[in-house]
């Protein structure tokens, strides 16, 4: 029954029992998920952004990681939307801020004062009134300087509440956050609204990057939104490069900065920002 009604009304849903397996997995995570960050399963690690102007280290974006005491690593892509029901998010997200800005801090501390520091937010966290309070409090209390914080949104977060997103996003920029469009191309935005909302950096989405030099279309998808962001006065970055060639394609269009295992995997002492 609540397969049917996720995928549309009106419909009916044969019993399997490999479903059913899984939705009693799910609802032991999602009773598990409350109790995780009290006893301190989560942690994070932290993956390189590159700039193309001189090769060096400018950035890196944290990605938070589950270790289940039983079933291992949960992958993030099925415990957030969990977190993102039960309200659990909110709080998560707090202490993914928070864990993220006192890195940041400690790698300012020793001379990387340069350093940017990306974090994801969930569409739940966007619309969450408190948000740019918190992120404010945040920027004080680690002393870290206007623009150092990078807030990444998914563009479909953004198109499901055009104005209140528009609005929340400018709050966060007068804390003195910077805000990025994350997975940029997989959604169904207008441009118009691209335009108008305030947006500092475009990421493109690593399913076009992948396979840009293989297939024409996600050649051309990738090298438009490197000239639809230069043009609206954005720094572009591609997520995903695993490779040299990619590398050399982004670059001769025009690309800012990149990001992949071509770099680095995520890790979670960051060793690489010391070179």
């Amino acid at each position: 029954m609540t397969l049917a009604k996720t995928r549309s009304r009106n419909r009916y849903q044969f019993y399997i029992a490999s479903v059913d397996t899984e939705m009693r997995r799910r609802r032991e995570l999602e009773k598990d998920l409350r109790d995780a960050l009290a006893r301190e399963q989560f942690y994070l690690v932290y993956q390189p952004q590159i700039s193309y102007r001189d090769h060096r280290v400018v950035g890196v974006e944290a990605l938070i990681r589950w270790q289940h005491p039983e079933h291992g690593m949960v992958p993030p892509d099925l415990f957030i939307p969990l977190a993102e029901q039960n309200g659990t998010i909110i709080a998560i997200g707090e202490w993914v801020l928070d864990q993220a800005c006192k890195q940041l801090r400690d790698w300012h501390d020793q001379g990387f004062t340069d350093l940017r520091m990306a974090v994801n937010l969930s569409t739940v966290q966007l619309h969450h009134a408190e948000l740019p309070r918190v992120v404010n409090n945040l920027l004080q209390i680690y002393r870290l300087p206007p623009r150092s914080l990078e807030l990444e949104v998914t563009e479909t977060g953004l198109m499901e509440d055009i104005s209140t997103a528009a609005q929340h996003l400018l709050s966060l920029r007068r804390s003195g956050a910077l805000i990025a469009i994350d997975d940029f191309g997989t959604g169904y935005s207008s441009l118009s609204y691209l335009k108008s909302l305030p947006l500092d950096k475009i990421k493109i989405d690593k399913s076009f990057v992948q396979d840009l030099l293989d297939d024409d279309d996600d050649a051309t998808i990738v090298r438009a939104i490197i000239q639809l962001g230069k043009s609206l006065g954005m720094q572009v970055i591609a997520e995903g490069v695993e490779t040299a060639e990619q590398e050399a394609y982004i670059i001769s269009e025009g690309c800012h900065e990149g990001q992949g295992y071509f770099y680095s995997k995520p890790c979670r002492h960051g060793n690489w920002a010391l070179i």
